[in-house]
């Protein structure tokens, strides 16, 4: 009792500020804080016992609420049923060491400037702290818990700092909202919804907070001007088990934001733009999703020296203009950099590595420069589908097996510039467009594209890596080159075009393959031991294909769909599952080819010709007996509906013979 009474006599007031105690035992000056509020003036400090205190407080002058020295009990502020903890209307408070509990609005309501709140505790609260038309208050140092929101930043607040908080278990932890040059720092949230969301916010700073959310991790709307810096944002839902999007870091209507040193996990979009202009990305990593980087509906944005991996999408880029995409890393993803409906974009220096499918696709967009990007490790390289006026140079490709393909609806879609600096495998690309009379001979290369060429020749050329495509060519000469062990040749919407004396085997699909392409002559190629089929034709018509060496492919020899009129004659066509086989096709006819230890020599469920009458005759089958060459009497039916070879050969090549007898008499 002395010593009490000793203390209480230190504590009694003299000259300039004072000193409240409250217990809510009754052993003090005061039992209610707020009580004690109404005796203090301007200064004054109020310490409080532990224990509980069932009390809405308004501090209408500046004080300072405080645990008495030497004491460790909770001072535990309950609501159970009141609307707001301690409202703040006087500038210059000061808050520290109180456990607020169960109010069904705000714990602390902010209505005031410089004030400081450290060191408290929070439960259940909606929200923990409200700042509302305040400036330069401190949030530190609080552990925040099961609130609806943590702290709230509203209304023209500005200059305050929330820094080094702990909160756990809120709906929306941060949020700033109509307010500005606040700043958030070096707080740590888990079990969250909600990380942070900005909205109508300017000129703020987030930095070097964790975030451990659930849904959302940084967010921003209708915001500008906002640093986001050295944050970590993990999502905890898996992404691709959930039907909602997570989003790690996301703005949209955003502008001039500075997003830089950032890393995000486990987040199903890592960091999206939307509608927004004029930001800066660098630096940030993002891993393990589905979309790593999205930016849609987008302008003037730099995206730069950032790392996506283990994502579906690494970079996305929709309906976007005059973006910058450079020295950024993406590896371990099914799709590298996606781009669609986009225009006028730098996409440069970037790496791009390990990836499942499609290292760069652009989709509908134009006049984008691809330049000095690097890829290592892909399946396909980079694709152009209906992508006119694109400039692509330097672009270097390794361990890639299809560098490059491009195709178009339209003639303008193959309007790109793309120059031999491209390279696969250390070999040049090969991209020719709307060019007339040209040779192109006696070279190595990884790609060949030809689009709307006329009157062209390519000789003896050698395509190690990828395929020679050929659109909407016209009076072409494709003679005497090697296209082996890639994905052999595709001819689409082509007439009139020879391809003779070529070698197209061990290709991983099939080794010619002409799709809408009409009186083209296809003769003398060694079209052997494809993944698929030697020769391929679909909606093809008038087509001859002649003197050709078809040779042990995986699956028919030649192979026509809704093909008709067609021409197929003295061909050798060996050791493959089916010879020729037909299907939805009419008018073509087949006359002297030799079919040799086939598996099924031919199979056809269309109306054509298997002879060609029986002076010129019909083919040469191994296994079936014939009489002449031609023979008559001894015909051979074709599998797959009524048709019959009425004239078939009884020796291999026996029309030869048959010629020589008719040149003689």
């Amino acid at each position: 009792m002395i010593i009490f009474l000793a203390l209480l006599i230190w504590l009694l007031p003299g000259q300039g500020a004072r000193t409240y105690i409250v217990d809510d035992s009754g052993f003090a000056n005061y039992d209610s804080i707020q009580k004690a509020v109404i005796a203090a003036s301007d200064g004054d400090t109020i310490y409080i016992k532990p224990g509980e205190y069932n009390e809405e407080i308004v501090l209408n002058r500046s004080l300072t609420l405080m645990p008495l020295t030497g004491e460790t009990g909770p001072i535990v502020i309950r609501g159970d049923g009141l609307e707001n903890g301690i409202t703040i209307s006087s500038d210059g408070c000061t808050l520290e060491g109180l456990t607020l509990q169960n109010f069904t609005g705000p714990a602390i309501y902010i209505q005031s400037s410089r004030n400081i709140i450290r060191k408290n505790t929070f439960d259940d609260a909606n929200p923990a702290i409200l700042i509302k038309s305040s400036s330069e208050n401190q949030i530190s140092a609080n552990d925040i818990r099961n609130c609806q929101g943590a702290v709230a930043i509203w209304e023209n607040s500005r200059n305050n700092r929330v820094q080094g908080n702990y909160i756990s278990g809120c709906n929306v932890s941060l949020i700033i909202r109509e307010a500005g040059d606040d700043q958030l720092l070096n707080n740590r949230v888990s079990n969250a919804y909600w990380g942070v969301w900005l909205e109508g916010a300017e000129d703020c700073r987030i930095e070097g907070n964790d975030f451990d959310s659930k849904r959302f991790g940084i967010w921003l709307r209708n915001s500008s001007s906002i640093d986001v810096l050295k944050n970590n944002v993990s999502i905890q839902s898996n992404p691709s088990a959930t039907s909602s999007t997570s989003q790690g870091i996301f703005f949209v209507n955003a502008s001039d934001i500075k997003l830089q040193d950032n890393r995000v996990q486990g987040a199903t979009l890592g960091l999206g733009i939307s509608g927004s202009r004029n930001s800066v990305m660098t630096n940030n990593t993002i891993e393990s999703g589905v979309d790593g980087i999205f930016i849609k509906d987008s302008y003037g944005q730099s995206l730069a020296y950032s790392r996506i991996s283990e994502m579906q999408y690494g970079i996305r880029m929709e309906n976007c203009t005059a973006n910058s995409i450079e020295s950024n890393t993406a590896e371990r993803c099914t799709i590298g950099l996606d781009i669609s409906s986009s225009g006028k974009n730098n996409i440069t220096k970037n790496l791009i590595k390990d990836i499942e499918d499609t290292a760069v696709q652009m989709i509908y967009s134009r006049n984008n420069s691809l330049l000095d990007n690097q890829i290592d490790g892909s399946f396909r390289g980079i694709i152009l589908l209906d992508s006119p006026f694109n400039r692509l140079s330097s672009n270097v490709q390794s361990n890639v097996e299809w560098g490059l393909y491009a195709e178009a609806e339209a003639r303008e879609g193959f309007d790109n510039y793309i120059d031999e600096t491209n390279t696969v495998n250390l070999l040049p690309i090969v991209y020719i467009f709307n060019r007339s009379g040209e040779e192109i001979r006696d070279k190595k290369i990884a790609h060949l594209t030809m689009a709307y060429c006329k009157n062209v020749t390519i000789d003896n050329i050698e395509i190690a890596n990828d395929a020679a495509f050929f659109f909407n060519c016209e009076g072409n000469r494709i003679i005497g080159n090697n296209i082996s062990g890639c994905f052999g040749m595709r001819m689409l919407e082509s007439n009139g075009n020879e391809i003779a004396d070529n070698r197209l085997d061990y290709n991983k699909y099939s080794g010619i393959f002409l799709y809408g392409s009409d009186l083209n002559q296809i003769a003398g190629n060694n079209a052997s031991r494809n993944n698929q089929f030697g020769i391929s034709l679909l909606s093809c018509n008038n087509n001859t294909i002649r003197d050709n060496l078809v040779d042990a492919n995986a699956g028919a020899g030649i192979w026509i769909n809704l093909s008709d009129g067609n021409q197929i004659y003295q061909n050798v066509i060996r050791g493959s599952p089916i010879g020729i086989l037909v299907a939805s096709s009419s008018a073509n006819t087949f006359y002297r080819n030799d079919f040799i230890d086939n598996t099924e020599h031919a199979e056809d469920s269309g109306s054509n010709n298997w002879d060609a009458g029986n002076v010129t005759g019909g083919n040469y089958w191994s296994g079936h007996i014939a009489k002449g060459n031609p023979s008559q009497g001894w015909p051979r039916m074709i599998k797959g509906g009524t048709m019959l070879d009425r004239y078939p050969f009884q020796d291999e090549g026996g029309w030869r013979d048959a010629d020589i007898i008719s040149a003689g008499s």
